[in-house]
């Protein structure tokens, strides 16, 4: 089972304030958090170490202060030691941050605000091939048609651990019923035969999927928006 846990961006302080702020990130962290420019910038990336920490405490129990990682050549942050299998992945845009937790399954996870505005609905559209395009093209809405691709897009190349390394081309989600796509991969058609994609819209103006190698079942969906539980404590 993955677990998916969601912050609106306005509680990151309130989740700070409950498990110690900066002081609980890693010197690296810090010094990463400082380079960033805006506030905005610096509240989502501390909401993101925050909320990766309460997930990976949730399924564990251990405490928030044990997590330490490292980044891979992608520039995915991973665990530095691997606590029997244990894989996470983070998103955040303007107003939610997300992350999954896995345990010996390779995941992603991206959530964006939507609707896309037109210059970055252009810019979007133009990475994908012909096939790409002209299924977007034949879509009833084309911005949400264009929307969903993306989402599941990001969510499958973090998932793979490449990102957008090797571009978006060559892919295809094929909705299987509630919320659920399988992923045709013309590049990897064996590896994308085991993914599971689902597509959840977790808050009005946010749109969210989440990829796992060999998953089963939907993600179980943990939001701290709406949970009254201090964060930090294994869930029941």
């Amino acid at each position: 089972m993955a677990d998916l846990w969601t912050l609106p961006e306005q509680q990151v302080p309130e989740l700070a304030h409950h498990l110690g702020g900066l002081e609980l990130l890693d010197p690296q962290e810090r010094a990463r958090h400082d380079r960033l420019r805006t506030p905005e910038a610096r509240r989502r990336f501390l909401g993101g170490r925050l909320l990766c920490r309460t997930a990976l405490t949730a399924r564990t129990g251990l405490p928030a202060d044990t997590w330490r990682f490292v980044r891979t050549r992608y520039g995915r942050p991973e665990l530095e030691e691997d606590h029997g299998g244990l894989r996470f992945n983070l998103s955040h845009t303007d107003g939610l941050i997300a992350c999954v937790v896995t345990r010996g399954q390779a995941c992603g996870v991206d959530v964006e605000r939507v609707p896309f505005d037109r210059t970055t609905a252009r810019l979007l559209h133009d990475r994908f091939d012909d096939t790409q395009r002209a299924a977007l093209s034949a879509a009833p809405d084309r911005l949400t048609a264009l929307s969903e691709l993306w989402v599941l897009t990001e969510a499958y190349v973090k998932g793979l651990g490449t990102g957008l390394a090797h571009g978006v081309r060559g892919l295809r989600f094929d909705p299987c019923g509630s919320g659920r796509f399988t992923v045709t991969d013309v590049r990897r058609p064996a590896s994308g035969r085991r993914w599971r994609v689902d597509l959840l819209r977790p808050v009005s103006g946010h749109l969210l999927a989440v990829a796992v190698d060999g998953g089963t079942a939907p993600p179980h969906h943990h939001d701290l928006g709406a949970d009254p539980a201090l964060p930090g404590h294994p869930a029941p």
